[in-house]
């Protein structure tokens, strides 16, 4: 019998990273003339101190497999109030620089730029108002997302293939508008909220389709701390009250995931700075020790590090492709009205204790063993015929 892995490689479970807000904007907190932590959102690119630079020198230069998916605000991105102003703020089309960032980001195969609106919403007298909670039709959502995805695709060539709704707002139209502008995937929820609240229907820890579309679950927060490397804090004392009250623990939410054989999503901003002189959490300046501690943990584990795209991709494959088998050869097998990408890798457990080679087009496969199983990676096409050799 030959069936395909639930994740590429048979992980347990994959793992993304992602961050929210990725803008050309800047947040001047300090007097100093140069740029100081935090106060970058995107718009000093790789320089000094800015967010890029931070995450290099303090995530990836200790953990380099690391993918992460930055979700970009296309237009300029409005303040929390209205008598607030960042001090810089613009599109991703108005400076050169910022332009030359994002494609390289955008060049790198550890990193995926997704889609997180355009101006982010509507600043009130109270706070903002989220991007999808401000359109007043499926018209006006529409055509704000087209305009949002041509900004994207001038930048960078091409339309963004996932994103994130705005504070996990939808609105009314939110589901429907993200349906009929062509995304693959969307993180529509923050499903860490299971954790407080079992019962609810409306999320869940399981990747799955809302019409077209695949949900990817948010399952981690990254600003909550570690009952192991205690240091006292408001945050520290909030995880203590979610420890004793409701038994939790960030060991304990991701061995849960990943027993489960479910999505390690942890989300990050880019910044701890807002308008309205509050703090955002989660930010990876004030996480970075406990995002140091994830990584760590994750290193011991059989996971998947991946961006939306590439776990969206496989799941697709995964939960609509067929394995038709004869004695010494298979056919893959599926609905053609469904987008199945030929040529994609899949990673195929065979059943069978000894090596294998499988030939498909004048190329063969060599299979490898893992935690006791035979597995293959293998291009998927259509009418092919697979031999076992």
């Amino acid at each position: 019998m030959i069936k395909i892995a639930k994740w590429k490689y048979n992980a347990k479970s994959p793992v993304m990273f992602m961050v929210d807000d990725l803008a050309n904007l800047w947040i001047k907190k300090s007097k100093k003339d140069t740029l100081q932590l935090g106060e970058d959102w995107g718009h000093f690119g790789d320089t000094h101190n800015s967010m890029w630079d931070f995450l290099d020198k303090n995530l990836y230069s200790l953990y380099p497999y690391i993918k992460t998916t930055f979700f970009l605000v296309t237009d300029k991105r409005s303040s929390e109030t209205k008598d607030t102003k960042y001090s810089y703020a613009e599109a991703i089309d108005r400076d050169g620089s910022f332009m030359n960032f994002l494609e390289r980001l955008h060049r790198d195969n550890k990193v995926e730029l997704a889609y997180h609106g355009t101006t982010h919403g509507e600043a009130t007298s109270t706070g903002l108002k989220q991007e999808w909670l401000t359109y007043t039709s499926l018209e006006e959502a529409i055509a704000i997302i087209e305009h949002g995805k041509r900004l994207y695709k001038k930048v960078l060539g091409e339309y963004p293939r996932g994103g994130k709704y705005c504070g996990y707002e939808k609105g009314d139209y939110g589901d429907v508008s993200i349906n009929k502008t062509a995304f693959s995937w969307w993180c529509r929820d923050w499903d860490g909220e299971l954790e407080k609240d079992s019962t609810r229907e409306d999320l869940s820890y399981d990747l799955e389709y809302f019409g077209n579309v695949i949900d990817i679950p948010t399952t981690i927060d990254g600003s909550f701390l570690s009952m192991k490397k205690p240091k006292i804090s408001k945050k520290y004392l909030r995880t203590l009250y979610k420890f004793f009250i409701r038994r939790q623990s960030l060991e304990k939410d991701i061995y849960s995931l990943y027993q489960n054989r479910q999505i390690i999503n942890i989300q990050e901003h880019s910044s701890p700075y807002r308008t309205d002189k509050k703090i955002q959490y989660p930010n990876i300046i004030s996480d970075i020790k406990n995002l140091q501690y994830i990584f760590k943990l994750l290193a011991d584990l059989d996971v998947w590090y991946a961006t939306g795209s590439e776990i969206a991709d496989y799941f697709h494959l995964y939960s609509n492709i067929e394995i038709k088998e004869d004695e010494n050869s298979f056919i893959f097998l599926w609905d053609k009205s469904i987008n199945c990408k030929e040529g994609s890798i899949v990673t195929l457990i065979i059943d069978k204790n000894i090596p294998i080679e499988i030939e498909c087009e004048g190329k063969e496969y060599i299979s490898y063993a893992k935690n006791s199983l035979t597995l293959i990676d293998i291009p998927i096409y259509a009418d092919v015929k697979y031999q076992i050799l």
